[in-house]
């Protein structure tokens, strides 16, 4: 009597070889798409750009901040055409201006790449941290200075604050500033007559801090075309930078 061998169950897990008998295979504990417990989830990191003369302090800045594991360095300019280049390619959160390496007239280069680039915003590094120092470049347009002679803790507080939204500067120098934009001088008409019913739309927005790209998705209109609407504001008011139009109250 021929005795039939008794069928072997291919437990999970296994896979049957026809040419060399059954082999056990232990089949992944996870797919591709199953998401693996414990394993970190990657965090958006920010992006900075840095504009100075100085190759030293460039490389310093650099090097410093890269060690963060939540900032990315996406540019060095040194010059304006190369800083407006920078911007326009890579979009930064924050480029980190040096007035002093950059010229006597860093305040209309502040207000000039403010317009090109008004997603990002500004923190200028200075050695010059007096009032009316702090005052011109926030009327520019930047969203704070920071000393040079500060420790890198305190700097990196000020990168934080400006990325967050806030504004890095001494009280009495937001006062001032605050000051000069609200004064538009007797018998001149309010700031609400000079503007159309879709540019206080728009200033509206910059108030609320929304980006253009926002701004554009709840008007239902292009980015272009409010950038286009902004650049008039500016000129209407006799304003610089977002800053300034944001410190502004329309009623």
């Amino acid at each position: 009597m021929i005795r039939k061998a008794p069928e072997r169950h291919i437990a999970r897990g296994e896979r049957e070889n026809p040419g060399r008998g059954s082999i056990r295979r232990r089949l992944p504990r996870y797919s591709p798409a199953t998401p693996v417990p414990g394993k970190p989830q990657e965090v958006r990191r920010t992006r900075i750009a840095i504009a100075t003369q100085s190759p030293l302090f460039r490389d310093v800045l650099s090097l410093s901040l890269a060690e963060e594991e939540t900032i990315e360095i996406v540019g060095e300019g040194r010059e304006e055409a190369g800083i407006v280049e920078i911007l326009k390619k890579e979009t930064p959160d924050l480029l980190l201006f040096d007035s002093e390496g950059l010229g006597s007239t860093s305040e209309g280069m502040i207000a000039r790449l403010r317009r090109q680039a008004p997603s990002t915003r500004i923190l200028v590094m200075a050695s010059r941290c007096a009032d009316e120092n702090v005052e011109k470049v926030l009327r520019a347009g930047a969203s704070g200075l920071v000393g040079k002679q500060v420790g890198y803790e305190t700097f990196l507080r000020a990168v934080r604050a400006v990325l967050a939204g806030e504004i890095w500067a001494n009280r009495r120098a937001q006062a001032l500033t605050l000051e000069h934009l609200t004064d538009f001088g007797a018998g001149a008409p309010e700031p609400e007559d000079r503007l159309t019913k879709r540019e206080r739309q728009i200033v509206d927005g910059v108030a609320r801090g929304l980006r253009n790209k926002e701004i554009a998705r709840e008007l239902n209109i292009s980015e272009k075309t409010v950038k286009s609407h902004l650049n008039s504001v500016f000129q209407k008011l006799g304003l610089e930078g977002r800053f300034a139009l944001a410190m502004l109250r329309l009623d």
